[in-house]
C-alpha cells in the first residue's frame, strides 16, 4: 500500500469545516472594530464615561453637602464671634454697674426721680449726674462707648449726657427690652433706631444705629434700682464682626430684626444706591434695607415695578421670622441650598439662625454661581472632572500634616491664625512674640511653649495657665484671646499686646517712682488681684516684671497684671500643684515666708506680701534684701526684718504708705492686711493727699516715652 501524499497547508478547508465570523464578530466588523486593542479602548472609554456620569452626580451631591457644612460652619463662627463680643461687653457693663462710685450717684438720682422735686431740669442739674458721668469717663474712652444712660424702673431716663433726654420716658418697645434688666440680668440690645428709643424727645439723627449693653444697678440690699446702659455705634465692632469674614466675591454675613430689616451693613452699597434702595452717598444699609425679593437681579439692571414694601420677604427672611417664638432650638435655624433670590434679586444659597436672647437673626449667603462653581470643571472637560475627583481624594486622604502644609501653615512665622512679627520677651519655658491676626489685623502678644519644655506636665501647666487666666474679666488683667497648637506641634496662646513698660523696667530706666504714682499703679493691680481672690485664685508670682504700666487709647498709666503660670486655684478641694518642682517655682525676693516653709499652704495674703515687696522696690529703687546667693536670700526672707522705705528715701514716702508696706511685709501673715481691699483703701487715702491721675500720667509719658508714629 502506498503512503498518502503529504497535505498542503495552503489548501482551503471544505465549506463544512470553515468557521464563520459569528454574529458578535460580524457586528464589530460592521462598526469598524477589527482588533482587540480597539475593543479594549472602547470598553475602557465606556467604563470611564459611565464612571464620569456617576462621579458627576455623586460630586454634585457631595458638593451640596460640602456647601451645607461650610455655610453652617461659617454661620456658627459668626454667631460665636458675636456671642464672645457680647459676653465681653456684658461683663464690662456689669463690672462698671457694681462699682461704688457708680452705684452711689445712681441711687441718689433714683431717689430724686421718685420725689416731687425730680423734674427733668433737676435731674439734669443734679451733682450726682455729673459725678456719675465723671466716674464713667474711663468707660467712655476705653470701651468705645458713645453714650451712657441710667434708667429708672418706670422707664424714665435719670442720667444722660444729652439735656434733651433728661427725665424723658423710653418708648414702650425699648422699655420691653429692659424688662429682664430690672429682673437682675445684664442684657445686650441689638441695634435700635435712636428716633424710636425716647418718647417726645427731639432726635438729631433718628436713624442712628446704636447697640446697647445694659446692666442692673443695685442698692445696698441687692434690689435693682436702675438700669445702666452703654451705647455703642452699630457701624463699629458689632457690624465689623459680620463683615470680617466675607467668603469669596459674593458671600456676606449680616444681622436682621423681626421685621426683616438689616442691622448690619450690606456688601453691595453701590448696587443698593443704583437701585434706589439707599440714598446717594449713603453707604450704610442699617435700618434702611429690608430683606425683600425684588423679583429680578438688581446687579444686572433689573428694576421692579412694585414698591419695596409690597415685595415679599426673601425665602431666608421668611423662614427665620417664621421661627420666632418656637421653643425648639433646632427649629430656630436652617439652611437653604436650593437657589432663591436675596434682597438684591441675586440667586443665592444661605443659612440662618434666630437668636431669641438678642431679638435678632444672623444669616450668611453666597451666590449660586460661586457656591457651586467647582461643577464648571465637569462642564468644561472630562479631564477637569477627573482632576476635581483627584483633588477631592487628596483632600480626604492626605495626612493632617500635609494638609496643613497645603494651607500654608508650614511657615515657621505662622502660628494658628497669627503671624509672628518679632520677639518681645523670653523665659526659660516660653517665648513671647509680637504678632498680628490674619483676619482681624489686630496686634497680639503670642506666648509659645519652647520645644524642650513640651513635656506632658509642662503642657498641662501651660493649658491650665491660659484656662484660669481666661476666666478673669477685670480691665487691669491682661486679656486672653486664643489658645491652640500650631502646625509644628508648638502650643501657644494669644493675649492682648500692651504698649508700655513693666514696673521693673520703669525703675531700671528712670529710677524710683513717686509715691503718688506707686499708689495709683498698685491700686489698679490690687483691683485685678481682688477679682482673682474672689474666684479662689492666688497669683503667686507678683513681681515688678509682672505688672505693666501701659498706654491704652488716650489713657496712660493703665496697670495690667501679667503671667499666670504659677496661679493656684484654692477654690476646689481637689486642686493641687502639678509637680513638686512646680510648687517651688517663683522669685524668692517676692515670695512670702510661708511659701518657702510650706508651699502648699498659701492664700491671698501671699500676694499681699508680694505687693509690699514690689512697692518697696519701686519706691526706693533698691531690692528688699541684698544677698550673695539664693540660700542667703531665703534665710533673709524667713528671718531678717525688712527695711522701711522711708529710711532710704525719707519724706518722699508718706507715713501712711510706709506703714502699709511694712504691714504687707510682716513675716506672720496674720499681721498683714487680710484682703487687697484694705490696700486699695490706703492707696485711695494716699492719692487724696498726693494726687496722680490721667493728666500727670499723660505728661510723664509724653516727656519720657513718646508714642511711636503710626
Amino acid at each position: 500500500m502506498r503512503d498518502a501524499p503529504p497535505s498542503d497547508s495552503s489548501q482551503p478547508l471544505p465549506p463544512s469545516l470553515r468557521a464563520g465570523p459569528g454574529p458578535l464578530r460580524a457586528a464589530l466588523a460592521a462598526l469598524g472594530i477589527r482588533n482587540r486593542t480597539t475593543l479594549v479602548l472602547i470598553l475602557l472609554l465606556l467604563v470611564v464615561a459611565g464612571l464620569g456620569a456617576w462621579t458627576y452626580v455623586s460630586v454634585r451631591h457631595s458638593l451640596r453637602d460640602i456647601r451645607e457644612a461650610g455655610m453652617q460652619a461659617l454661620l456658627a463662627t459668626q454667631v460665636e464671634a458675636l456671642n464672645r463680643w457680647i459676653e465681653e461687653k456684658r461683663a464690662d457693663a456689669a463690672a462698671w454697674a457694681a462699682r461704688p462710685e457708680v452705684r452711689a450717684p445712681v441711687a441718689e438720682l433714683a431717689s430724686l426721680a421718685g420725689s416731687p422735686e425730680g423734674t427733668a431740669q433737676a435731674l439734669w442739674n443734679a451733682p450726682a449726674r455729673t459725678a456719675l458721668l465723671t466716674a464713667l469717663e474711663p468707660a467712655l474712652r476705653s470701651e468705645h462707648v458713645v453714650a451712657v444712660n441710667a434708667v429708672s424702673p418706670e422707664g424714665r431716663i435719670i442720667a444722660t449726657g444729652f439735656e434733651r433726654y433728661a427725665g424723658r420716658l423710653l418708648a414702650p418697645a425699648m422699655q420691653e427690652r429692659l424688662r429682664d434688666v430690672f429682673r437682675g440680668e445684664t442684657r445686650f440690645i441689638a441695634p435700635f433706631p435712636e428716633g424710636a428709643r425716647v418718647e417726645g424727645a427731639e432726635v438729631v439723627e433718628p436713624l442712628r444705629a446704636v447697640a446697647w449693653v445694659v446692666a442692673p444697678v443695685r442698692d445696698g440690699d441687692g434690689k435693682v434700682i436702675a438700669a445702666l446702659g452703654f451705647a455703642k455705634n452699630a457701624h463699629e465692632r458689632f457690624a465689623r464682626i459680620l463683615t470680617a469674614a466675607r467668603p469669596g466675591d459674593t458671600g456676606e454675613a449680616y444681622a436682621f430684626d423681626a421685621s426683616g430689616t438689616m442691622l448690619s451693613d450690606s456688601r453691595f452699597p453701590a448696587a443698593l444706591q443704583a437701585a434706589g434702595l439707599l440714598p446717594e452717598g449713603e453707604a450704610s444699609s442699617i435700618f434702611r434695607v429690608q430683606l425683600r425679593d425684588p423679583g429680578g437681579d438688581l446687579l444686572q439692571g433689573y428694576r421692579p415695578e412694585t414698591d419695596r414694601g409690597a415685595q415679599p420677604p426673601t425665602r431666608l427672611a421668611a423662614a427665620a421670622i417664621g421661627s420666632i417664638g418656637n421653643s425648639d432650638p433646632a427649629r430656630m435655624r436652617g439652611i437653604i441650598l436650593d437657589p432663591y433670590r436675596n434682597y438684591l434679586g441675586v440667586e443665592v444659597v444661605g443659612a440662618w439662625r434666630w437668636l431669641p436672647e438678642y431679638g435678632m437673626g444672623v444669616a450668611v449667603e453666597m451666590s449660586t454661581g460661586e457656591g457651586y462653581a467647582p461643577l464648571g470643571y465637569f462642564h468644561a472637560s472630562f479631564a477637569a472632572m477627573l482632576g476635581f475627583i483627584l483633588l477631592l481624594w487628596l483632600g480626604a486622604y492626605l495626612s493632617p500634616q500635609a494638609w496643613s502644609r497645603l494651607r500654608g501653615e508650614a511657615d515657621p512665622l505662622q502660628v494658628g491664625p497669627y503671624r509672628l512679627l518679632r520677639e518681645i520677651g523670653e523665659g526659660g519655658m516660653s517665648t513671647v512674640y509680637l504678632a498680628q491676626h490674619a483676619y482681624l489685623t489686630r496686634p497680639a502678644a503670642v506666648k509659645v511653649l519652647k520645644p524642650h519644655a513640651a513635656t506632658d506636665e509642662m503642657i498641662a501647666r501651660f493649658a491650665r495657665e491660659v484656662q484660669l487666666a481666661s476666666r478673669l474679666r477685670h480691665p487691669n488683667t491682661v486679656r486672653i484671646y486664643d489658645y491652640g497648637r500650631a502646625f509644628n506641634g508648638m502650643f501657644y496662646y494669644a493675649m492682648e499686646h500692651l504698649d508700655g513698660l513693666s514696673l521693673g523696667e520703669m525703675v531700671e530706666r528712670f529710677g524710683p517712682m513717686p509715691a503718688a504714682r506707686v499708689a495709683f499703679a498698685l491700686r489698679q493691680a490690687c483691683e485685678s488681684l481682688a477679682e482673682m481672690h474672689r474666684r479662689g485664685l492666688i497669683h503667686r508670682d507678683i513681681k515688678p516684671q509682672n505688672i505693666m504700666l501701659c498706654r491704652q487709647g488716650t489713657e496712660c498709666d493703665v496697670a495690667k497684671v501679667l503671667d499666670f503660670g504659677l496661679v493656684k486655684d484654692v477654690s476646689s478641694a481637689a486642686t493641687r500643684d502639678l509637680t513638686r518642682a512646680v510648687r517651688i517655682l517663683g522669685t524668692p525676693l517676692y515670695m512670702a515666708p510661708e511659701r518657702i516653709r510650706s508651699p502648699a499652704d498659701v492664700d491671698g495674703r501671699a500676694d499681699i506680701y508680694a505687693v509690699g515687696a514690689v512697692a518697696f522696690h519701686v519706691l526706693t529703687g533698691q531690692k528688699l534684701f541684698e544677698a550673695a546667693n539664693d540660700l542667703d536670700l531665703t534665710n533673709q526672707v524667713l528671718n531678717a526684718p525688712p527695711r522701711r522705705p522711708a529710711e532710704l528715701v525719707g519724706e518722699a514716702v508718706p507715713a501712711l504708705l510706709d506703714e502699709l508696706v511694712m504691714r504687707c511685709l510682716a513675716k506672720d501673715r496674720d499681721l498683714r492686711p487680710a484682703t487687697v481691699g484694705e490696700l486699695v483703701a490706703v492707696f485711695d487715702k494716699v492719692l487724696e493727699g498726693h494726687p496722680w491721675g490721667p493728666a500727670q500720667a499723660a505728661k510723664w509719658w509724653a516727656e519720657h516715652v513718646p508714642a511711636p508714629p503710626h
